[in-house]
């Protein structure tokens, strides 16, 4: 990856019901992590669960064709 993709940073608006981020809030405190750490933490979960699941995809094509 280049160094220039690697530390672009993009920010994510999202409209949450209040009583959900307060929850969600509350869990995060109780587990001494921020919001910023935890959403951080899942996105980065996300995006390589999603490189994993395109990279089984294009093996399953290329094996589909060579046969």
């Amino acid at each position: 990856m280049c160094q220039e993709h690697r530390n672009k940073n993009v920010e994510v608006n999202f409209e949450i019901p209040e009583n959900i981020i307060q929850s969600f809030r509350d869990a995060v405190e109780k587990n001494g992590k921020s919001m910023n750490d935890v959403l951080r933490l899942y996105m980065q979960k996300y995006i390589w669960k999603q490189s994993e699941l395109q990279k089984n995809r294009q093996m399953r094509r290329q094996s589909i064709g060579a046969k």
